[in-house]
């Protein structure tokens, strides 16, 4: 049961702040990605759509390998060493994490351009033409990506969601709408032009971001009587300390970006890109609730890293429990209605992604468990269990990977749906175990099991009862009006025992957290 104490409010009440910000954006950035799938079906060919939802995934999984962690790097260091009042550490940390980082990507982005004729042919095949141009346009795009992701996680490291939530979640989908319909307005559909339209919104955050990380290292604490060496230099010691937390870490994060994006790939490589667009499609649904999930993740970071560095496991417990609540309160609702109703939910694409449902019902079904898992990868990221979540990451992966070899030849694209079924399944029931039996701590109280059982039952279990019993698409709508009515209310009860309070109600700023979002 979680029991209300002025100690643990105070401390999620600050993440709720930065949380909160985060639900917004994140609400807004699952709209305008959204949109943007929706524009892209509706505009382009189902095979240039298919050429650019499988070139995004190329994207995203080269940009998780050649970032090698340092964002999660940066947040886990810069604020722990911030709570532990090591703050003349702060600039040395990003040097230890940016100077490998930027001759590592020099190197690959160099040789990716050079052979960009024979990467771009094994990876798309004989399904894309000017394979070697797309490639080139990737690799500027994992430019800007990797500069966002590393700043962004330095800002948030310093205690600052303002950045991200400006940045990452209202600019970048912004922009690439913007110039979708610019694309749209000219006639310029193709594959390769819709890739711009995602690199140029990575430089914008890039932009962005490194004015406002430079402004925080300025800010922060650098003793008179130290030199530019001491200050700027990080020591053999501590690039050894940041590199085995980091190291480990990426490996973990480029089997959990291909988890999620290898099957639109392989579904392209196999089936073709017009197969590869019904897949990624439905998968789109998915992104309202990912974001969300994101998002309470990225502001509870953070502080659990202060609260395992302090070791101070009570609060870490209440944290873990009550940041569960808010994932489950915001996602549920929405993948329980996606079951429902998978078939209506896809024509937003057009005719020809109707049957992508038992995608969307599938993947569905799956988020339910991982979202009562809570932000568990982040639980054992931010406890310096960074080698746990490699090796959770990387047997997902391999599941995915050999489930989508079995099953995409004999089933298709509800195949690939199959794989990542599983994958999501092991990715978070796994780790929910090793945080249970590691750390002593799990997501399960009187908050979450209320959240999980009022939102199955209004959102879940209504609907359906109305749905069997011959209600129609006007029954179903006002089903879920009602279901919303009562589950606010229910919530507005609750909104002690879940913190609520904490979450829609910002404190004014102390001298301490001014400047935090």
């Amino acid at each position: 049961m979680v029991t209300t104490s002025p100690r643990r409010a105070t401390g999620t009440r600050d993440v709720a702040r930065g949380g909160l910000a985060n639900l917004i954006g994140a609400g807004y950035a699952g709209v305008a990605s959204f949109a943007t799938t929706a524009i892209v079906t509706r505009i382009a060919t189902p095979e240039d759509a298919g050429v650019y939802f499988a070139a995004i995934s190329v994207l995203l999984i080269a940009v998780s390998m050649l970032e090698l962690g340092v964002p999660v790097g940066n947040v886990y260091f810069i604020s722990r060493y911030r709570s532990l009042g090591r703050t003349n550490a702060l600039r040395k940390v990003l040097v230890a994490g940016s100077s490998p980082l930027l001759g590592f990507c020099a190197i690959a982005l160099t040789l990716a351009v050079i052979f960009r004729e024979q990467l771009g042919n094994a990876i798309f095949g004989r399904n894309v033409d000017a394979a070697g141009t797309v490639i080139l346009i990737l690799c500027l795009g994992a430019v800007a990506a990797i500069i966002a992701d590393s700043t962004l996680g330095a800002t948030r490291g310093f205690g600052v969601m303002r950045t991200t939530v400006v940045a990452d979640k209202f600019v970048n989908p912004t922009i690439q709408l913007l110039a979708l319909i610019v694309l749209w307005s000219v006639g310029m559909t193709g594959g390769p032009e819709l890739i711009w339209t995602r690199v140029l919104a990575f430089a914008a955050v890039a932009g962005i971001s490194i004015p406002w990380l430079l402004k925080l290292v300025r800010k922060s604490s650098m003793p008179s009587d130290q030199t530019f060496r001491q200050s700027w230099v990080p020591e053999a010691s501590m690039f050894r300390e940041y590199w085995a937390f980091t190291g480990p870490r990426s490996l973990g994060q480029i089997a959990q970006v291909a988890i999620q994006r290898v099957d639109i790939v392989l579904v392209g490589l196999w089936l073709g890109p017009a197969e590869a667009a019904v897949y990624a499609a439905a998968t789109r649904f998915l992104i309202f609730g990912q974001l969300t999930a994101a998002a309470i993740g990225t502001a509870v970071q953070p502080r659990i890293s202060a609260l395992a560095s302090r070791r101070e496991r009570s609060q870490l417990q209440d944290l873990y429990r009550v940041s569960t609540s808010w994932v489950v309160l915001a996602t549920w609702p929405l993948y329980l209605t996606f079951i429902l109703e998978a078939p209506t939910l896809m024509l937003v694409f057009g005719d020809d992604y109707s049957r992508g449902a038992i995608l969307l019902q599938l993947l569905s079904a799956a988020m339910l468990v991982a979202t009562a898992c809570g932000a568990v990868d982040a639980v054992l990221l931010m406890a310096g269990k960074s080698t746990w979540t490699m090796y959770n990451a990387w047997f997902a992966l391999a599941v995915n990977l050999a489930l989508n070899i079995w099953l995409i030849p004999q089933l298709g694209i509800v195949g690939a749906a199959v794989a990542w079924v599983a994958a999501i399944c092991a990715n978070n029931l796994i780790p929910l175990v090793q945080a249970k039996i590691g750390i002593g701590i799990h997501p399960f109280g009187r908050s979450s099991v209320l959240t999980m059982f009022s939102a199955a039952t209004l959102f879940g279990v209504l609907p359906w009862l109305v749905k069997s019993a011959g209600g129609g698409p006007i029954g179903s709508v006002i089903t879920l009006v009602l279901a919303a009515a009562v589950y606010s209310v229910l919530l507005w009860r609750w909104r002690a025992l879940i913190e609520l309070d904490g979450l829609l109600r910002r404190r004014r700023p102390s001298s301490r957290g001014r400047g935090d979002f």
